[in-house]
């Protein structure tokens, strides 16, 4: 097995990064399906299989589907290794080519983490050390750079980066980019509510204005800028054409805010698996592990072909004394459930996944079927040479 096993903050999150495969009955869930209104995820028994090479880690953490101009479906996900997107033909599951950027020199990128794909010849990568993101095309070529700074009102922008875990993309809407903050105390923001979650760039004037959502005091601002675990102001987001939703790690409710950065709605949506949401008072010395234990909200995904959301909840856990809790931690935990809202946000079903059998992090939704990896490191089936996810059905009530 390759040796991935590191330490895996770089520059704050960059790094961050099934035992019954064959099962096709429903997984375990309270929710009774024959109720009006209400939904299950059921395993299909179907999958796809990516192959790897020697120099591609499977612990990824940019993976996002690309559909082209023709509508055919590639998958493609940046190398944790090198600095390198690769592409596969999603139908034939078949290796494409590789996207490779230099570090150094007049073409050279630099460091960067995550990645938008608006087509072959325009694809944005964003810098994680400055305000800077180069676009390329599918030769690795430097086409432009994009520089920002600060919006009208000085709020400075911070960099940033755009990974499937947490799952934070970049949107692109009429030649406007939609890049995640991080709280942001710089020139004169003191508070956790004065900084905003999203910054919105003008790819054309490199302009930056600001949504009007902050970031809710989950934690105190003097605590964020002291010791903490990284992961306390996490948050996912999805566009869903229409409006933006924003998931908080340590936070129940739901954020809808439109394209012009108004906050709409705040809605509840609790978790059966979560009885109380906590941020740690210290940060112990196994912290990996803890990341791995504690409860919180993951990834919040939105399902066009079915028109719905899925938030990812991970219950409160104990890994074993032998569990590798940095690979874990890359590829998703142990335990998880999926709520199933509907357009109102209304949880009409929430399934409990069997453990320690798929890779939580790495999905993405097809016409037929939302896809989850069972490439998890505890799965007995797992194999650092392949990616496999397996297709996963809604089931409503009728």
């Amino acid at each position: 097995m390759k040796n991935y096993s590191r330490l895996f903050f770089e520059e704050g999150k960059c790094g961050l990064i099934v035992l019954c495969m064959f099962i096709p009955c429903l997984f375990l869930s309270s929710c009774d399906s024959s109720k009006k209104g209400v939904a299950v995820l059921q395993a299909s028994n179907s999958y796809l299989t990516f192959s790897l090479n020697p120099q591609t880690s499977v612990f990824i953490k940019s993976l996002f589907p690309y559909t082209d101009e023709n509508g055919k479906e590639f998958l493609t996900f940046q190398n944790n290794i090198g600095p390198q997107i690769l592409v596969y033909d999603m139908d034939m599951q078949k290796y494409i080519r590789t996207i490779s950027v230099e570090r150094e020199g007049s073409n050279g990128v630099g460091l960067f983490c995550g990645y938008y794909i608006h087509s072959w010849n325009e694809i944005y990568l964003p810098y994680t050390m400055i305000n800077e993101i180069d676009v390329i095309d599918s030769n690795g070529k430097v086409l432009r750079r994009i520089s920002y700074a600060e919006t009208p009102r000085k709020i400075t922008a911070l960099p940033f980066i755009a990974l499937s875990f947490p799952y934070t993309p970049i949107y692109m809407l009429n030649q406007k980019m939609y890049i995640p903050q991080t709280p942001n105390f710089r020139f004169g923001n003191r508070t956790m509510e004065d900084s905003p979650v999203t910054l919105v760039l003008d790819t054309v004037k490199n302009r930056l204005e600001e949504f009007m959502l902050r970031f809710p005091p989950i934690i105190e601002s003097k605590r964020f800028l002291g010791e903490t675990l990284g992961i306390e102001t996490d948050y996912s987001y999805v566009y869903d054409g229409t409006r933006f939703i924003y998931s908080f790690r340590f936070d129940e409710n739901l954020f809808v805010v439109s394209p012009g950065g108004e906050l709409t709605q705040k809605v509840k949506v609790k978790s059966k698996y979560i009885d109380k949401l906590y941020i740690l008072d210290r940060v112990p010395n196994d912290f990996v592990k803890k990341l791995c234990e504690i409860p919180f909200y993951g990834n919040l995904i939105y399902d066009k072909y079915r028109d719905v959301y899925y938030r990812f909840v991970y219950p409160e856990t104990e890994l074993g004394p032998n569990d590798n809790a940095m690979d874990i931690w890359q590829l998703g935990r142990t335990k998880f459930s999926i709520m199933i809202l509907n357009k109102d946000f209304e949880v009409i079903g929430e399934t409990l996944f069997p453990e320690n059998t798929y890779a939580s992090n790495h999905f993405f939704i097809r016409e037929d079927g939302l896809y989850l990896s069972t490439s998890f490191i505890k799965n007995p089936n797992f194999s650092d040479d392949e990616l496999r996810f397996e297709r996963i059905e809604l089931i409503r009530g009728s």
